[in-house]
């Protein structure tokens, strides 16, 4: 007999052997038992959960022979033939491979028929969302009222791809990822059912790969009793998986907590030497950290076997181990933005040795004379023993805090010394200062993150000011051009204005920066600005002392001449011309536009703007009722229909109307004319008015003949 892998060996038999989902085994054991059936079921979930077995185990508890049942016998023909596959009522399909609608319909074309040997006919359709739409439009109704003998049980990794109508008809359930604690406990039994030897830390890791998957944990366990000869070790499992030693990690925590630089660079070498992941590395050490952090909080989680977490948690405390889980953590996000992985990595676990407690409780405390660095560490650990309830272990790395302590006592060096008497006791103010240490280090990890944030912010600021300086000067000099003035004046000689300065020419030569050639030209036009206020002041100043002079100026003989209106004047008439459109004529033929067509009229009373006022003036009205109304659009305009478009619409017409109104638009080609229609038209209308009109103006055809002019036709807009 050929071998059988343990996905398909260890496949459950009943629901008692099915791993976790109490849920949804609770509610179909119920069902069979009261026989509350439903006419289809859906399951989803991710890969390897149960989803198809739950679903055999639930067509074994319909076919038994013994009854309907929640506990199948398994030793019935019907059960064991459906255990082997090859019961005739039970049809599996599987989605993937029959997507086309012709499949579909072949299936349901057996609806029909009654089972031959079971009590129920049984579709069993796997990976049901890769179904196509028109294979769903095919099943919908079959599968809202089936015969009273077919059952649907669907199956689906992503249930959001199906459609709602599909989901409507189905008793849903959801089955849940396992956790790591459950997929190695089945490993556990189904090893020892083997008779295979494996180690403890070996399955919670093929548990952790697993990633809630039992099928994926069998598979893998089936990879690694191979490669390790019918044993499951832990040392064959980390290689198969890729996997760092454990060591290297506590390792890292040894060396973070002492400030041995020299031991941390040497793990990152081995692990270099190993070819590790450094994201996995990181992760690893923040894994252990969080261990850490129960072992302290929790006094039964230091029981377990690991005696380096318990001796770590006993000794790091509690301020520490989040300084480091913070600082490795943020050191994750930057590894895509390091050089390489490891730069990266190496820079992260610098960054919490530089900024280590130690060191800076070291730099603020004075240097005491008559003492050795091994001696003053040494009873900083005495002292801090009592107080805290952790042991202190020494920092073994003399030269980096040397370092710290030496550039922190530079300032210092001419501060008063404090003296204290040799009774007193020192144990309280070595831990205020290991508090405010922490403390400070939290702060100054945060201050690193704000830092290129706050620069920025400061260069964002500076150009704003840079800008809104500018239009300052700018609206400045507008006023005073638009200031009132007296409009003749005797001619005088009009000095040019002065040359702009610019520090462009007395730059040096150097590579140019982007930042600093945006800066330069944002100043060189303030400077231009405030060179023409100076020029313009000084030409009012001048047309100031000629007003004030005693010099000829004409005046108005008839002052209410002033005040009359001349009508159109030039300026209007080369605004139009530069304009095909003015606001005057568009407000004109909105009116004409209103009075032609009730659509164009129930448009514009809406009050709806943007692309939904787009979408209504390029729909016309196919019917309207008093809750409905259906509008035609054209295919050329069909992307202008969006929902949110629509929303929008309807929302501005049931504000109008005051009451619901059903919204329905069909893409269609016509030739009903369109709000936009209606505007062009009578644009058209005015167009061709206005050339009829100056065509038989009696001072153009005077002007024509008497100068041999030519109106140019083309050029005539209405205004």
């Amino acid at each position: 007999m050929s071998y059988q892998v343990l996905a398909r060996k260890w496949r459950p038999k009943n629901f008692s052997e099915v791993v976790g989902q109490s849920h949804v085994l609770t509610a179909l054991e119920n069902g069979l038992k009261e026989n509350r059936l439903h006419h289809a079921y859906l399951f989803s979930g991710t890969r390897g959960v149960g989803k198809t077995s739950i679903a055999r185990l639930f067509a074994k508890g319909l076919n038994c022979v013994n009854g309907i049942t929640a506990d199948p016998c398994g030793e019935c023909e019907n059960c064991k033939a459906i255990e082997a596959g090859n019961f005739i009522d039970l049809i599996e399909i599987d989605a993937a491979s029959r997507t086309k609608v012709e499949d579909t319909r072949e299936l349901l074309d057996n609806v029909q028929y009654k089972p031959v040997v079971g009590r129920y006919k049984v579709y069993l359709i796997d990976e049901v969302h890769m179904l196509s739409r028109h294979s769903f439009n095919a099943l919908l109704k079959t599968l809202e009222e089936p015969p009273e003998y077919v059952k649907f049980l669907l199956a689906t990794t992503d249930p959001q791809k199906l459609p709602i109508t599909i989901l409507s008809r189905c008793m849903q359930f959801h089955l849940k990822a396992l956790d790591e604690p459950q997929i190695s406990a089945h490993l556990n039994r189904v090893l020892t059912a083997e008779n295979i030897p494996f180690d403890t830390p070996a399955l919670d890791k093929l548990a952790k790969a697993a990633q809630g998957s039992i099928r994926d944990s069998l598979s893998l366990t089936d990879q690694a009793i191979v490669m390790g000869d019918r044993q499951v070790t832990n040392s064959v499992v980390s290689n198969m998986l890729g996997l760092l030693d454990d060591n290297y990690s506590v390792d890292i925590l040894y060396a973070l907590h002492q400030g041995n630089g020299e031991l941390l660079m040497r793990t990152l070498q081995r692990v270099a030497d190993a070819a590790g992941d450094w994201d996995k590395l990181l992760g690893e050490c923040a894994e252990k950290l969080h261990q850490i952090a129960l072992m302290q909080l929790l006094p039964q989680k230091s029981s377990d076997d690991n005696e380096h977490f318990s001796f770590l948690a006993k000794h790091i405390s509690p301020e520490d181990v989040q300084f480091f889980y913070q600082v490795i953590v943020s050191g994750r996000k930057d590894l895509s933005n390091a050089p390489n992985r490891r730069i990266g990595t190496e820079m992260t676990l610098l960054r919490a040795l530089a900024f280590h407690p130690k060191f800076l409780t070291a730099a603020q405390t004075p240097k005491q004379g008559g003492l050795s660095p091994e001696q003053n560490t040494q009873k900083s650990a005495v002292e801090n023993q009592p107080v805290s309830g952790y042991v202190d272990m020494p920092v073994l790395s003399q030269n980096i805090k040397a370092n710290y302590s030496a550039q922190a006592q530079k300032p210092m060096a001419q501060s008063a010394i404090v003296h204290s008497s040799p009774s007193q006791p020192v144990s309280t103010q070595t831990t205020s200062s290991l508090n405010l240490a922490s403390l400070a280090a939290l702060e100054a990890l945060n201050q690193l993150t704000q830092i290129e944030q706050s620069e920025r912010q400061h260069h964002r600021d500076e150009q704003q000011a840079a800008v809104e300086e500018t239009l300052h000067h700018l609206q400045e000099l507008d006023e005073q051009k638009n200031s009132p003035k007296m409009t003749a004046l005797p001619v005088r000689e009009m000095t040019p204005p002065k040359a702009a300065q610019t520090k462009a020419t007395q730059t040096k030569a150097a590579v140019p920066n982007p930042m600093t050639q945006q800066a330069d030209e944002l100043k060189q036009g303030i400077e231009t600005v405030e060179n023409t206020i100076d020029d313009n002041a000084e030409m009012d100043a001048e047309e100031q002392e000629i007003l004030d002079a005693e010099t000829y100026r004409w005046e108005w003989s008839n002052p209410d001449l002033a005040k009359v209106d001349s009508g159109v004047r030039p300026s209007d008439i080369k605004q139009a011309m530069l304009k095909d459109v003015t606001p005057e004529l568009r407000e004109k033929i909105i009116q004409i536009t209103q009075k032609q067509d009730p659509w164009t009229d129930i448009v514009e009373r809406s009050g709806v703007i943007g692309f939904s006022k787009e979408l209504a003036l390029n729909c016309f009205i196919k019917s309207q009722t008093e809750d409905e109304i259906q509008l035609g659009l054209h295919s050329e305009k069909a992307h202008l229909k969006q929902d949110r478009n629509i929303k929008n619409l309807v929302e501005h017409l049931e504000r109008l109307y005051e009451k619901p109104v059903k919204l329905s638009i069909f893409v269609e080609d016509s030739d009903v004319l369109t709000p936009m229609d209606y505007r062009k038209k009578v644009y058209q209308e005015l167009r061709e008015q206005a050339r009829t009109d100056l065509q038989q103006d009696k001072k153009l055809i005077l002007l024509q003949k008497e100068f041999d002019a030519k109106l140019d036709v083309e050029s005539i807009r209405p205004v």
